[in-house]
């Protein structure tokens, strides 16, 4: 049974999750440039407040305002009817274009393999294994996403979507091998075996698509990227929605031992996660109905995929090699 101070401290942590979600949630926050500089990451956002302000504002316009539309091609057309029946759509990339792709990021995997080699795999967290690309200093590569992802009826889909006009907002170049240690033995310290559903989560994120490049060949050990098609279509209670974020951004969601006793110290309507896949154990009839239900996808079935990050997805558990992906966001062009 928790103790009234781990009762407390539980729900002094929510509300700190609570308030920074809903913070989120009121300025759009996924929707606008990122920090140049996390080290003084709330200086620049007030310095760039005015900025910020005036984004926000016409963001929220834009959104009270929109009207469904029909994409404006067929591939875009093709496209979205799969988005909408499945939350997914796989792609397929030329050889020249993967080739272009693989040329253009090769420096920057040759940075982030530098900042990686920095760290033991112990100290490693899961956003070290990316690489955020600043659109300011490298224009020429959202330029060409941009035009890939129009070429691909990626942008014409996503935006009927989104019922707005979205473009590439983000790049993130990703590298993933066996030496990861964020995804498993959760439960170690309990003898307990981490769930056959590990990893499985919804985003913290409203109100966007991502769309996923993989740079590597990703066979069935090398990390691939699975959805569990439909599940977008789940219902979208609010409240819902931000209990699970708040306790993903308060850390409660996490699995070490003192965060795990935090979170039992919940009361039982807060016990939400949107990272939930790792309370799954085998044979929970949940788990099992995930897991008959995913969609696996290995480079013999497509180069890239679009998705709907509401549905339960996860990816980038290599077990052998190494995966090299290129995430980004579509949403408002800034």
């Amino acid at each position: 049974m928790p103790s009234l101070g781990d009762r407390v401290a539980a729900l002094a942590k929510f509300v700190s999750g609570l308030t920074i979600i809903t913070a989120r949630l009121i300025a759009d926050y996924e929707h606008l440039p990122r920090p140049k500089d996390k080290s003084h990451k709330v200086a620049e956002l007030i310095r760039r407040s005015p900025t910020y302000l005036h984004l926000v504002a016409t963001q929220k316009l834009r959104r009270l305002t929109r009207r469904p539309a029909e994409p404006k091609t067929l591939t875009g057309t093709n496209v979205l009817n799969t988005l909408n029946r499945d939350g997914i759509a796989g792609l397929r990339l030329s050889a020249e274009q993967l080739a272009q792709v693989r040329d253009l990021l090769a420096p920057h995997y040759r940075t982030l393999e530098a900042r990686l080699a920095k760290k033991t795999p112990d100290q490693r967290h899961f956003d070290e294994t990316r690489l955020w690309l600043d659109k300011d200093i490298f224009p020429g590569i959202y330029t060409y996403f941009n035009q890939l992802a129009s070429e691909l009826g990626v942008i014409d889909a996503a935006s009927a979507y989104c019922q707005r006009p979205v473009a590439v907002a983000h790049v993130v170049p990703q590298i993933n091998d066996p030496s990861d240690k964020f995804w498993a033995n959760h439960f170690g310290d309990i003898g307990v075996a981490d769930s056959p559903c590990d990893y499985c989560h919804i985003d913290a994120t409203y109100n966007l698509l991502k769309f996923i490049i993989y740079v590597s060949e990703v066979g069935p050990d090398n990390g691939p990227f699975t959805y569990v098609r439909g599940t977008h279509r789940a219902s979208r209670k609010f409240w819902d929605g931000l209990i699970r974020r708040a306790n993903d951004y308060a850390g409660l969601s996490w699995t070490k031992p003192q965060n795990r006793r935090l979170f039992n110290a919940l009361p039982k309507f807060l016990q939400r996660k949107a990272a939930f896949g790792v309370d799954l154990p085998a044979g929970n009839e949940y788990a099992d109905a995930i897991l008959e239900n995913e969609w696996r996808i290995t480079s013999d079935q497509g180069d890239a995929v679009l998705f709907d990050p509401f549905g339960i997805h996860r990816g980038g558990m290599v077990r052998q090699g190494r995966r090299l992906v290129v995430t980004m966001m579509l949403t408002e062009p800034t």
